[in-house]
């Protein structure tokens, strides 16, 4: 679909769902400003990555979006607080998940070669993954 398509589907909607009353009171000026305005808001911009999908999970359907592209917007979007919470939230979750694993890869490593720190103290764990490997 062009982005004329899209962008006259967008404001044909808009007026679709403006009031009827008000929209006959517009002149030619405020109705270019407000097409304008909508087209610039990012409602009709294409994104690099664009994925949408539903899922049928136990009898009802989920959809999820992934949008990933260049802000050309002006104007920054305010965050709530919850949403810088989360997102602080999601990135402690990710360090912290992977310097375990670096952690884990390098007491492996350590452990097949055979380098004992501490004399006669094992956290158990070579013995479990050479379990896991046969």
């Amino acid at each position: 679909m062009s982005s004329n398509n899209r962008s006259d589907k967008v404001i044909k909607q808009f007026y679709h769902t403006l009031d009827s009353d008000i929209a006959e009171t517009l002149n030619d000026e405020q109705k270019r400003a407000i097409e304008h305005a909508v087209k610039s808001m990012g409602l009709v911009a294409r994104h690099s990555i664009d994925i949408r999908e539903t899922v049928p999970w136990f009898g009802k359907r989920f959809y999820f979006v992934f949008l990933c592209g260049r802000d050309h917007r002006k104007q920054v979007r305010e965050r709530s607080k919850l949403v810088h919470f989360v997102l602080t939230l999601l990135i402690l979750i990710g360090v912290v998940s992977i310097s375990l694993l670096a952690m884990l890869a390098l007491y492996l490593i350590k452990s097949a070669l055979g380098i004992d720190i501490f004399k006669g103290f094992s956290f158990g764990i070579w013995d479990w993954f050479k379990g896991l490997s046969l």
